[in-house]
């Protein structure tokens, strides 16, 4: 949970330093001017979604950055996957707590000691102890994957928002014949200004 939180704390120091505030770097304000309204330049509903503000927001809050992007479905994704997640994480590490307590009763020589689980060996017990501890790592690392994954997303959509995809830009494939009258495939890219 620390490095959980030292990786959160971590991405905001980073985007922070970003100069998230404004956009591509290229609008500067000045908050004594008559005409600056706050509420217009922090609006969460921008036609072209600013892809650092997209990422700030989905490190500050996992889905909210798919959200400001206005892909809705993905924040559902998001709130699901994390759910999941968080669910596997609680399943794990109750059966990891289960048995290192069933497991240090057994070793701790104690005859008042009870035992619930008769069909296991000691042994049986400490290789499940490990699995489950296993099972709960593997399950951080997916979160935190799965984090990361999260903070991609809603950069790069905000990226691709603005992305030109005129009619001046195109590519052909074709196939063609060679000098030597041999097939062969043609790829042809055109930019038109």
């Amino acid at each position: 949970m620390k490095s959980f939180a030292f990786l959160l704390m971590f991405v905001f120091a980073c985007l922070a330093n970003c100069n998230h505030f404004s956009a591509m770097g290229q609008i500067r304000f000045d908050s004594l001017r008559a005409d600056f309204t706050p509420a217009k330049y922090y609006s969460f509903n921008t036609k072209y979604p600013t892809p650092k503000r997209a990422g700030l927001y989905s490190a500050l809050l996992p889905g909210l950055g798919q959200t400001y992007n206005r892909q809705y479905w993905k924040t559902g994704l998001v709130f699901a996957g994390f759910t999941t997640l968080g669910l596997v994480l609680n399943y794990n590490t109750k059966q990891y707590q289960l048995y290192q307590t069933i497991y240090q009763g057994r070793i701790d020589n104690n005859p008042a000691t009870t035992d619930t689980l008769f069909q296991y060996t000691t042994d049986d017990i400490n290789t499940l102890r490990k699995g489950y501890r296993t099972y709960v790592e593997y399950t951080v690392l997916g979160m935190t994957a799965f984090y990361a994954a999260n903070i991609l997303d809603a950069f790069i959509s905000a990226h691709l928002k603005s992305f030109d995809m005129s009619k001046e830009i195109s590519m052909r494939i074709q196939p063609t014949w060679n000098a030597f009258q041999q097939p062969g495939i043609r790829c042809l890219i055109t930019m038109n200004r």
